[in-house]
């Protein structure tokens, strides 16, 4: 008799967690991770025996995810960057920035002292960031015949929303009321400039302008990124800069730029859902060797570099601000958007603004002020900053 799990369930099974994450996560408004739902019901079927720690692997999909899935969305990612939006927000991506350095001091000082070098730098890429950051994290500690490490940054990706959203609706809420009791005066909005011009490589007719030539253009420019990444290997003071998935992040950027790939390209090529879906497969992976008592050693770890980690993000973040300007409250909820992503960030500043007792016009004269700081933020750390994050920390950790 042919054996239940066949690729195809087993795959029918991932597919079946995933979607039940998001459900969890759509009911609750993001404040519950859709990640954190699938990775326990993994782990539930694999300390019980149910699901095979092969059961993954098997179909494949993992394969797709480290062969070119991740290089696709990194270089996807590089061209939802907007410069000029980064460029009016400035101040918003300086906060966001000197976060992650609190962050990093706070991994190699007091996070280490506390829980123990491994743990804490193990927490810190994902912390700063979302998935890649956390998948980045997890090959490092695979590579180094550490699953146990590898679990516990997919865990951290999973839980850190019960931190961050906590505190950046809080803060969020405290910068408008203060706003409309008139103790707090809101930035200007800054201006996006748009120069007009042609860009230089942007020379391809419409017929080409298909899924299968945007994959091309992908594919091409994350070979780039790995020929230069290839380049300066062996640079001792520039190879942790030019790690691989940074110069896939990079080359999306600059590519897009020049007008040779387009806005937003992973989403264009109808790509972004699958490639998605593939670097979530290598997450249940991590979780497949551990055993209870694993488990139990992680809880200490956990919720101690996270909390530890907030305070210091948030601590760096307001000093930030108050040299730029910025109002503590805000950026106290600027700075721990490392924490939470899109469309969690998006999710927190309706939320606020929706129950502030105020008339529509204030209402959406706040909404327009804050928003753009907090998606920016999110962006800022999630999307850029915690790649780059994650290729310095990862290669120290080991």
């Amino acid at each position: 008799m042919e054996t239940l799990w066949t690729p195809l369930f087993s795959f029918l099974i991932f597919a079946l967690f995933f979607a039940v994450g998001d459900w969890v996560s759509n009911l609750t408004k993001s404040k519950v991770s859709g990640l954190l739902i699938a990775m326990l019901l993994y782990l539930v079927g694999f300390q019980s025996g149910i699901i095979p720690s092969t059961s993954l692997s098997d179909t494949g999909i993992p394969a797709i995810a480290s062969n070119f899935a991740i290089m696709l969305l990194l270089v996807g990612m590089g061209t939802m960057i907007h410069i000029n939006e980064l460029i009016s927000q400035w101040k918003t991506v300086i906060v966001a920035l000197v976060a992650l350095v609190g962050l990093a001091i706070c991994s190699f000082t007091v996070s280490s002292w506390l829980f123990g070098r491994e743990w804490a730098l193990c927490a810190s890429a994902p912390i700063s960031g979302g998935i890649i950051a956390g998948q980045m994290t997890a090959e490092a500690a695979n590579a180094a015949g550490r699953p146990d490490l590898a679990g516990f940054a997919m865990l951290i990706i999973g839980c850190q929303g019960f931190v961050g959203i906590p505190i950046c609706n809080f803060f969020t809420r405290k910068y408008c009321q203060g706003v409309l009791a008139g103790k707090i005066q809101m930035r200007a909005a800054a201006e996006v400039k748009e120069t007009g011009k042609r860009k230089p490589l942007s020379f391809m007719p419409k017929w080409m302008a298909g899924d299968n030539t945007i994959f091309l253009k992908m594919a091409l420019v994350g070979w780039l990124g790995y020929l230069v990444s290839r380049v300066f290997a062996n640079v001792k003071y520039v190879k942790d800069l030019t790690n691989v998935n940074i110069m896939y992040l990079v080359m999306g950027i600059i590519f897009c730029i020049l007008g040779f790939l387009p806005e937003n390209a992973h989403v264009k090529s109808h790509s972004n859902g699958f490639l998605m879906l593939a670097v979530l497969s290598v997450i249940p992976g991590s979780l497949a060797t551990l055993s209870l008592e694993d488990l139990v050693n992680m809880i200490v770890p956990l919720i101690g570099t996270l909390l530890v980690g907030a305070i210091f993000i948030c601590l760096f973040g307001a000093i930030a601000g108050k040299l730029l300007g910025v109002h503590w409250t805000i950026a106290f909820a600027i700075a721990i958007c490392c924490t939470i992503g899109y469309p969690g960030t998006q999710i927190v500043v309706d939320e606020v603004t929706r129950s502030l007792d105020c008339d529509e016009e204030t209402r959406a004269r706040i909404y327009e002020n804050v928003m753009p700081q907090i998606i920016v933020s999110g962006f800022t750390s999630v999307t850029v900053a915690s790649v780059i994050f994650a290729g310095i920390i990862c290669p120290k950790i080991f």
